[in-house]
């Protein structure tokens, strides 16, 4: 019975946390808005709702950056500034950096960024939302205290990392085509959004078609499988936990945090067309992550 109690416990202060964490989020959201509102011209193009109605859409956030952050918090064998450091690595580089790159890439689609440095300051609203709530969740986890951390069970070397990411961010390529494609293409709406045909090509022809126009798209998503693996290094550093565990977090941390928050209203995109997005990047980049914490940190030797 103790240690049935115990269990309990702990699930339920483990629950506490994580509600405590997402109302946190909620509240740097709503700082983040007010300090760096969108511009009248952004707000007068949202929608009366995306995806999801947005009561739905901001508990998915909230829950989903709560979820993992808090859990990546308490699995960490980091204290303090490093702790902060390593989940905002993990919540900035995953929730925008990574996300906004590909939105200025394919800038041209979204006539409402047209000259002007919105872009950044989206990125900007990012940082500062990623940064209020990752100093949150350090504290809230005892990132601060003197308490001593778990030990953490794995490492990256250069050499590895190098090695392994070199391979891996062809297989990010491979997922980036597959799902780009046989999901997110499927859609007429989301092709006529970004200037392709309203008839469906082959698989081949619509490549074919998309390196014509866009030759350099191979290097640049390349280069984006390399900085995906990059933002869940510090995580792999400091985890203390099984390799199974590590894998489903970097799945989720992967999957989710770059979609979650396409279920808002969109100004700069039809609820149809994020939620193609959702589906397709969701299940693309988790099992980019999930290969990511298989294969690229190496367990620390006990001997």
């Amino acid at each position: 019975m103790n240690t049935r109690s115990t269990t309990l416990k702990n699930v339920f202060s483990a629950f506490l946390l994580w509600l405590g964490a997402l109302v946190g989020f909620l509240l740097c959201l709503i700082i983040t808005n007010m300090l760096l509102p969108l511009p009248k011209v952004m707000m007068d193009a949202v929608p009366a709702s995306g995806f999801l109605s947005s009561p739905l859409a901001f508990l998915l956030n909230g829950g989903v950056n709560a979820l993992i952050i808090v859990w990546a918090a308490r699995r960490s064998s980091f204290k303090g500034f490093a702790m902060w450091m390593q989940l905002l690595v993990l919540s900035f580089g995953a929730q925008t950096f990574m996300t906004q790159i590909e939105t200025g890439y394919f800038i041209s689609a979204f006539p409402l960024l047209h000259g002007n440095f919105e872009v950044y300051a989206f990125i900007l609203r990012g940082l500062l939302t990623s940064a209020l709530f990752t100093l949150l969740v350090t504290w809230m986890v005892g990132g601060f205290s003197k308490k001593p951390r778990p030990q953490a069970v794995f490492m990256v070397t250069s050499d590895r990392a190098v090695k392994t990411g070199a391979w891996l961010a062809v297989i990010y390529i491979i997922l980036y085509m597959l799902f780009g494609y046989y999901v997110a293409w499927q859609s007429q709406e989301l092709r006529l959004f970004y200037g392709g045909p309203a008839e469906l090509n082959s698989f081949v022809a619509q490549w074919g078609l998309s390196l014509m126009g866009h030759p350099e798209l191979p290097v640049f998503q390349y280069f984006r499988g390399i900085l995906w693996m990059l933002c869940l290094t510090p995580l792999f550093m400091g985890f203390a936990g099984k390799r199974v565990e590590l894998v489903v977090l970097s799945a989720l941390a992967l999957g989710l945090l770059p979609t979650a928050q396409l279920a808002f209203a969109n100004p700069l995109m039809p609820a149809t067309v994020s939620a193609y997005h959702f589906v397709e990047v969701s299940i693309s980049t988790g099992i980019y992550g999930a290969f990511c914490a298989w294969f690229v940190p190496k367990t620390i030797s006990t001997n």
